[in-house]
């Protein structure tokens, strides 16, 4: 009796069970059937076409404004300032007297070394008139030419100590600032002012990456400098350094902004674009069509439904350039004249139904 109870219990359960599952299964295919009764949701996204273009991969690297007339002037010999030529950042002209040491001791040393000439000049000609009439020797004569010589070597030497107590401008400039003043003793070597060219003109001097230094003499670069410069402006290399720097694996570049180009501040730094290849074939697409995430950059590109239901966007790799004026380049993976999401492209994902607008215009 107790084994018959226990198989009504189980058999009963089992009936609970069974009816529960078939209801359940009921309403499951019940919802599903409701919810095919509704069509696929679709995004609604803007539509661009991939646009065919050349394009001249780029590199940017740092420039600085390199004055080609700078030099730091500073005194050969020490002494103390008797006059001051010119103020801190003043035009100077080529020529014009900067600084003047004291050279009372020089000049009195050379007034010296001058009569001492002048003795051994006469002293010369008397020895050479006896030594006609065979009244002196040779050797006579001799020695006073030899002393005669000494004479002039040691006033031409006082003359050059004089002159290189005074300090004159090599070239037209702009000198910087100092703080030098009339009775200021000066040690030898003192850097008195810097003196930079204002008719020479500047350089450009930038660096690039070994594999990427590809520029050779005659090509042309791009410069810019928010703030610094209203335009671009074009400078052609004019050198490049015969080593690649050991430490950085840079190669150094000269260029020469071009004619009619705005003036530059020596010191200035500046941004320059260089070509780092041969011109491409590649299309360009607005930028907001883009996506990034961890597994690179793609796009979605739209195509026709099979079903008739409109576009479905499928995500396609690319390899993506420069991006500017609200575009970016696509290098590889995108052809000319496909359809790609862009505005709205963020909401997508591999397969999803679009609804899209008017292609985007052009920025």
């Amino acid at each position: 009796m107790r084994a018959r109870h226990w198989l009504l219990l189980f058999g009963f359960c089992a009936l609970v069970t069974a009816s529960l599952a078939f209801y359940k299964y009921r309403q499951i295919s019940a919802a599903i059937a409701y919810a095919r009764s509704f069509p696929e949701p679709a995004e609604a996204v803007v539509a661009a076409r991939a646009e065919a273009l050349t394009w001249q991969p780029t590199v940017t690297a740092t420039a600085e404004v390199i004055a080609v007339l700078d030099v730091a002037l500073t005194n050969e010999l020490p002494g103390r300032i008797v006059a001051l030529g010119f103020g801190p950042g003043e035009a100077v002209s080529k020529g014009q007297l900067l600084v003047k040491l004291d050279t009372r001791e020089e000049e009195a040393q050379l007034q010296s070394a001058r009569a001492e000439a002048r003795l051994a000049e006469l002293r010369l000609r008397r020895n050479q008139t006896l030594a006609a009439s065979g009244a002196a020797s040779a050797e006579a004569r001799d020695l006073a030419l030899a002393q005669q010589a000494s004479a002039l070597a040691r006033v031409e030497q006082l003359a050059a100590i004089i002159d290189k107590q005074a300090l004159r401008a090599p070239f037209d400039g702009m000198a910087g600032l100092h703080e030098l003043a009339v009775g200021q003793y000066l040690e030898a070597g003192t850097v008195l002012t810097r003196l930079v060219g204002s008719a020479a003109g500047t350089w450009i001097d930038f660096s690039l990456p070994q594999d990427q230094a590809r520029l050779q003499h005659g090509d042309s670069v791009i410069l810019s400098a928010p703030g610094l410069l209203d335009r671009p402006v074009t400078a052609t290399v004019i050198a490049r350094d015969a080593w690649v720097d050991r430490r950085s694996r840079h190669m150094r570049y000269r260029a020469s902004p071009a004619p009619g180009s705005p003036a530059l501040m020596a010191g200035s730094f500046l941004t320059v674009t260089a070509p780092a290849g041969a011109a491409v074939t590649a299309t360009q697409v607005p930028a907001t069509a883009l996506r990034r995430d961890a597994y690179g950059s793609h796009v979605f590109v739209l195509t026709p439904d099979p079903g008739g239901a409109g576009e479905r966007a499928h995500r396609r790799p690319v390899v993506a350039g420069a991006e500017t004026a609200g575009l970016v380049v696509i290098q590889s993976g995108l052809e000319p004249d496909e359809r790609v999401a862009a505005d709205g492209a963020f909401k997508l994902r591999d397969g999803s139904l679009v609804r899209a607008a008017a292609e985007a215009a052009t920025p």
